[in-house]
């Protein structure tokens, strides 16, 4: 599914379009609906970190959706995050948004705001999602996704522990 076009503001108060403007060929958007959400968020934070650092072609950001009264799309007044939330949420890839929840929750298929979804963008596409605390089995299948990718993109493969060919590939020819 395309994930939206949706202003939003870091946390200097710039101007940030989702998803035109996330970094990383695939991006993982952790949403929250109340800042009261943040230990969740927090769960996935880390490992979100340790992968940035070991895949080059992918980012993540943390976007914190608040209620708005017209549509999907209206701007931020006062041009960025509230000086309390500024200091909850430090990092550089904190992101507000304020929307109609109910819709945005439609659009994306999600399941209320009860609780945090993780997203995983390619291309402006919505891939894979998860709800709630990251799990190890959440960890490795995000992962797995990435390290596939990194295969596929690269055009060349790990071929350690590969042996000689046999012709019985379809690559072998």
């Amino acid at each position: 599914m395309e994930f939206p076009r949706l202003p939003s503001r870091d946390t200097n108060g710039q101007k940030v379009v989702l998803p035109d403007d996330l970094e990383g060929e695939q991006t993982l958007l952790l949403i929250s609906f109340d800042r009261r959400q943040q230990s969740l968020v927090g769960s996935w934070r880390g490992f979100a970190k340790e992968l940035t650092e070991t895949y080059d072609h992918f980012g993540y950001y943390e976007l914190l959706v608040l209620g708005g009264r017209s549509g999907m799309m209206p701007s931020l007044s006062g041009g960025g995050m509230s000086p309390g939330a500024a200091r909850s949420r430090p990092h550089d890839n904190a992101l507000v948004t304020r929307v109609d929840k109910t819709a945005l929750q439609r659009r994306l298929g999600l399941l209320g705001e009860g609780n945090i979804y993780a997203l995983l963008i390619e291309d402006g596409h919505v891939v894979r999602q998860a709800a709630g605390v990251l799990t190890p089995e959440t960890a490795d299948a995000l992962e797995n996704l990435l390290k596939q990718w990194r295969e596929v993109n690269s055009g060349w493969t790990d071929a350690t522990g590969v042996g000689p060919s046999t012709g019985d590939s379809a690559l072998d020819s």
